[in-house]
């Protein structure tokens, strides 16, 4: 029975440290000069629930990846496999196909899989980054049931030339190259940024797995990865912004042999190759009451998978994967506001995929699929704050893929501002702000589960869910001190879950089998404090508790995961961040903490592989900075796993223990134009 509305949802306060944003509020990147005024609020963001993740926390280590951004500063549960090997987002306990990934205003999972893979995608590639949590996914994109990840580059005009240089050594012959040339003018801006990371990653572990418990290496875990990106905006009063973005991929890994697994690696080979191009084109200008936008974009992806063993010379493939993608995408946005307290948006897009599946393994010989899908999307939103301190805003969303159009989504938000307070002209003030949402969503199967040899489902039934939303928002300044805090709680419904299991001809099949509710808290404070002769704390902490509960009828007698938790979801996670610095000089400290995941439906606990035991993660930064004339330098060295702890994310997938990392940053600037 469902228990329409659990607690208040919360969301995040902007850092407002001298009022609020006024003027045209749904402006994006068009500059606004922030004013003090009392509860003047950006109307597209009423009753949003969102994390946001912003460029100091994007850009502190050029070894991490969007995966390692993801555990450290969010409540989302990142699934790896290991170091450089596959890491997929679990929002709220749902799958990583619940979580639905833009780029620049472009979705780009994979129309295979449905899934993103995190760690391919370099922290240092994006410049301002936010989650969008449950029900207001539905703001940007329809199939988020568990949420969304919205991610973009930023231009950088009237700032000059500049260039910077990274260059990283960490262990297990780890190297790590940023390099990145800028450019912004008065109209102009142009970015160009590579990165180059390689590694043996062989380090060492003790392998539980096995009788003895011997000390081992990670066996096949080398990779190879290059990225470069360019991007460049044009802007003029007149036309508008013009934005090209263009991403390019090259990663070459070796998958790492399980802990069970007793093969030598010279005499097999477990290899993954990924080429992938994306490209976005974009336009956006601002009248007085309207905010018109259009973009185009297209992905390309050569994704490559070999198995083979070798014996006296002769090479015999196991696994033989090749799968090609294209995905084109056109969307078009309007944002009209008739009055001040009325926000009117209409925002229409349609994505074309088209994939080229082709496999040898044991179960199968020749192409899986060769077919293209097209998406047509179409959202309606309307804003209207009836009284100074009330925002309501409602959804319409509907979707079409091939000829299949799922019902009418709908989503309603509710935002209540208590009147801000201004301690003693502007030495302090506080904040706080309600807010509700409830929302209806549909996620349509993959071109996998539909169509992949053997074992797809044509007849698989779009998977939907409801979710209902609560929470508080908080923010108070007192002369040097600041303190920011969210606390949430979410109820959620899905139906028609697919799931793939074991058939009686040996191999695996999609179904819609599951009924799943997921329910929890969520919160997050940052604490920050100013102190004499440039002294400066801050403290950032997250915690979810995601319980995600089977409800789905018994498959047979023996079946005995109802009621139990769903495998590798942890009930609770934990982050905690906190910075000390002074003057060139500063240390940070990085917590993290997962509860146990379970490896079986029925989350049994009788033999060792049945559970994954908890873990906490230490990591430790020391920086400091130089400064020569228009010369940047820094010098950072990080110790990963302080303390050593012995875990895994994923059954027999051991990870790295104590590891360490020496940065050296280079960054020249100058005026010019």
């Amino acid at each position: 029975m469902r228990k329409v509305f659990l607690i208040i949802l919360v969301v995040i306060i902007f850092p407002l440290q001298r009022g609020f944003r006024g003027g045209l509020l749904f402006a994006q990147d068009h500059q606004l000069h922030e004013v003090q005024v009392n509860a003047v609020r950006r109307m597209k963001d009423a009753g949003v629930q969102q994390t946001v993740l912003d460029t100091t926390v994007l850009h502190q280590n050029i070894a991490l990846s969007m995966s390692d951004i993801l555990t450290q500063h969010s409540t989302l549960f990142i699934k790896s496999y290991g170091r450089a090997t596959e890491s997929t987002a679990e929002f709220r306990g749902t799958s990583p196909s619940h979580t639905q990934v833009l780029w620049n205003g472009m979705k780009i999972n994979s129309p295979m899989l449905g899934t993103v893979d995190f760690s391919t995608i370099p922290s240092y590639f994006v410049d301002n980054a936010r989650l969008l949590h449950g029900a207001s996914s539905l703001t940007v994109t329809g199939g988020g049931l568990g949420g969304a990840v919205d991610m973009e580059t930023l231009p950088l005009f009237n700032q000059g030339y500049a260039v910077q240089y990274i260059q990283g050594i960490g262990s297990y012959s780890t190297y790590d190259q940023f390099l990145r040339f800028t450019y912004g003018g008065e109209r102009w801006s142009t970015s160009t940024r590579a990165v180059y990371s390689t590694s043996k990653n062989d380090f060492k572990y003790t392998n539980y797995d096995k009788i003895g418990h011997p000390v081992e290496r990670n066996k096949s875990g080398y990779f190879d990865d290059v990225h470069v990106m360019q991007d460049v905006y044009y802007n003029s009063p007149k036309v508008g912004r013009f934005g090209a973005m263009l991403w390019f991929t090259h990663s070459l890994r070796g998958l790492p042999f399980l802990s069970v697994d007793y093969k030598d690696n010279t005499d097999f080979k477990n290899e993954h190759k990924q080429d992938a191009i994306r490209g976005v084109l974009s336009w956006d200008k601002t009248f007085e009451k309207w905010n018109l936008g259009a973009r185009a974009g297209y992905v390309w992806q050569d994704i490559a998978y070999d198995y083979t063993t070798t014996r006296e010379t002769v090479n015999t493939d196991i696994t033989h994967s090749r799968s090609i993608s294209h995905q084109g995408y056109l969307q078009a946005n309007a944002d009209w506001m008739p009055r001040s307290n009325w926000l009117l948006t209409a925002n229409a897009s349609v994505y074309y995929n088209h994939v080229k599946s082709e496999d040898k393994s044991p179960f199968h010989i020749g192409d899986n699929y060769n077919l293209g899908r097209a998406e047509y999307n179409l959202s309606l939103s309307a804003k209207y704050r009836p009284a100074k301190n009330l925002t309501l805003s409602a959804v319409l969303r509907e979707e079409c893929y091939k000829n299949d159009f799922v019902p009418v989504i709908p989503a309603l938000f509710a935002e209540y501002v208590v009147t801000p307070r201004f301690i003693k002209k502007e030495k302090g003030a506080s904040h706080i702000v309600f807010k509700a949402s409830v929302a209806r969503n549909y996620r349509y199967p993959t071109m996998n589960d539909l169509y992949f040899k053997p074992g797809g489902n044509p007849n698989l039934k779009p998977e939907q869910g409801f979710t209902y939303d609560g929470g508080i928002e908080g923010f108070l300044q007192v002369r040097a001190f600041s303190l920011k805090m969210n606390l949430s709680a979410f109820d959620s419904y899905i139906t028609d879950w697919i799931l793939w299991t074991p058939n009686a001809k040996g191999y695996w099949q999609p179904s819609n089998l599951k009924k799943v509710h997921n329910y929890g808290t969520e919160m997050m404070a940052t604490a920050e404090l100013k102190l004499k002769h440039q002294w400066k704390v801050s403290l950032t902490g997250n915690y979810a508790y995601t319980p995600s509960i089977n409800k789905s009828d018994k498959l047979d007698a023996n079946d005995a995961s109802y009621g139990k938790q769903l495998v590798y979801v942890p009930r609770h996670s934990a982050n905690v961040n906190g910075r000390v610095s002074w003057r060139t000089w500063s240390l940070s400290y990085q917590w993290t903490y997962y509860s146990e995941r379970f490896t079986t439906t029925s989350n049994e606990v009788s033999y060792i592989t049945g559970r994954l035991k908890p873990y906490y993660m230490n990591d430790i930064t020391l920086e400091k900075t130089f400064q020569w004339r228009k010369v940047h330098a820094s010098l950072k060295g990080v110790v990963n796993n302080l303390l050593g702890s012995e875990y895994v994310t994923v059954l027999s997938r051991p990870m790295p223990g104590r590891n360490f990392e020496i940065f050296l940053e280079i960054k020249p600037q100058w005026k010019g134009k």
